[in-house]
């Protein structure tokens, strides 16, 4: 059974950044290899998180998920033979990236994630499919946030 502890409304849920230094340097110390061969960030491009905004507006959704997946040459193969979107380098290879996934209250139950079924012929992205396709650190990095010390 899942337990709910995040019953707020999501508006004040940040952190301290001295608490978010803390997090990030636990997640490198976690690693096992060598710094600059594992994700340290990812970022996306306003609209990207705009469009992924009006989506949830759109849609009536109540919030989004994000789920932690990695890349690997057959994903990132799959991945830049699809007809939209940007390509993903090779250089992500063996890389942990985000999925943001379009959440929804349906039959009662708040947070589920919300996928539309759609022909997936249409070379169009579909209106719920999970985002990705972000720069990721070590490739694109802001070496002097205090998150990266």
């Amino acid at each position: 059974m899942t337990q709910v502890l995040l019953t707020q409304d999501g508006k004040n849920n940040t952190i301290p950044v001295s608490i978010a230094q803390q997090m990030t340097a636990a997640f490198r110390k976690s690693q096992n290899t060598e710094r600059g061969t594992y994700t340290e960030a990812a970022w996306f491009p306003a609209a990207q998180i705009s469009s992924l905004t009006k989506k949830i507006i759109d849609l009536g959704g109540d919030g989004i998920r994000i789920y932690f997946g990695r890349y690997t040459s057959e994903i990132i193969d799959q991945i830049n033979k699809l007809e939209y979107g940007d390509k993903i380098p090779l250089t992500y290879t063996e890389m942990n990236t985000v999925l943001l996934v379009v959440t929804k209250l349906i039959d009662g139950k708040p947070c589920t994630d919300y996928f539309i079924d759609k022909d997936y012929g249409d070379p169009i992205s579909q209106p719920t499919d999970p985002e990705n396709r972000a720069d990721l650190c070590p490739q694109l990095c802001d070496d002097n946030s205090k998150l990266m010390l």
